[in-house]
């Protein structure tokens, strides 16, 4: 827990120290100009696709090996939470009729 607090720390000190004029090329400098603004979105969508794609696969794998371990605790969830309300329910007409 000290080292979350400490990296918020030393992140929040960073994002404020960095000044907020960096320009990454000299074509940033316009952004005004639609050729500009299609560049950096083109930028952003080469940075995020990896990601998009290895999370992608990463899960679909991990969702068919895991599929029945998965799917056998979900079941066991949904038996639980109704075992909880059917208690509870339970609980709340037994103190209605004692309070009649």
């Amino acid at each position: 827990m000290h080292r979350f607090f400490l990296w918020i720390s030393v992140l929040m000190l960073v994002v404020f120290i960095v000044p907020t004029d960096l320009e990454a090329c000299p074509s940033c400098k316009t952004l005004d100009e639609p050729v500009s603004k299609g560049f950096n979105w083109s930028i952003l969508f080469l940075m995020a696709m990896p990601f998009t794609v290895f999370t992608l696969v990463g899960g679909t794998i991990f969702l068919h090996f895991n599929s029945n371990r998965l799917s056998a605790f979900s079941h066991q969830w949904v038996l639980t939470t109704r075992n909880l309300f059917a208690r509870r329910n339970k609980r709340q007409q037994q103190k209605l009729t004692a309070d009649r």
